[in-house]
């Protein structure tokens, strides 16, 4: 989220500078560096002060013409401050979500160690579960799916479901639970090894 935030603020502030950069033909002073504009400052300043001291009309058209310069002079001052704040902001933003990109997975690895240590590594339990499902098969665990449905099919014929007739229901119960429990050990078995080898899956 955070990073969303910082990129969506280099964009708008990276087009406003973008923006008051255009403006700059428009200002008559645009091409004068700021030490000019220090220099040009100073002189109308002086006129519009010769002006006032003086009275004389002609001192007066030119003092209203430095006034309007100034103001001219001034609004260019304001927006090279602007677009070097949004540039420099910009600056800050793009950096910010490159930082809160590279935070992200730091965390995501934090959050990943407390549920290793709450509830173990997947791996392991996933290789736990498959050395259970072997054993109830009677197989190793890396035993190829021909061999593991072969396995199914002797132990399914042990718990065969053609003498469930006449059986109390506790042991019918039971008896339906371990065929489930071997189809899902062939399940995981066989989809462990198909992805280990590569070989198209067993139907």
């Amino acid at each position: 989220m955070r990073r969303l935030v910082f990129a969506a603020l280099a964009v708008l502030t990276a087009g406003g500078a973008i923006y008051l950069r255009e403006k700059s033909s428009a200002s008559s002073f645009s091409s004068y560096s700021d030490a000019q504009l220090d220099t040009l400052e100073a002189n109308y300043r002086a006129v519009t002060r010769a002006a006032a001291a003086t009275g004389a009309v002609s001192r007066r058209d030119a003092a209203l013409e430095a006034e309007m310069s100034l103001e001219r002079l001034q609004t260019e001052r304001y927006r090279r401050l602007a677009l070097r704040s949004l540039a420099l902001v910009a600056l800050l933003s793009v950096a910010g979500a490159v930082l809160a990109g590279r935070g992200r997975p730091r965390r995501d690895r934090k959050e990943e160690s407390r549920l290793k240590e709450v509830m173990g590594d997947p791996a392991a339990l996933l290789e736990g579960e498959r050395n259970k499902a072997a054993r109830l098969l009677g197989v190793t665990p890396e035993a190829p799916p021909a061999v593991v449905d072969a396995a199914l099919a002797a132990q399914l014929a042990a718990h065969d479901v053609g003498r469930l007739d006449g059986i109390a229901p506790e042991v019918r119960r039971l008896l339906l639970d371990q065929r489930e429990s071997l189809q899902r050990a062939r399940d995981l078995l066989v989809r462990g090894n198909v992805r280990r080898t590569g070989a198209p899956p067993q139907q």
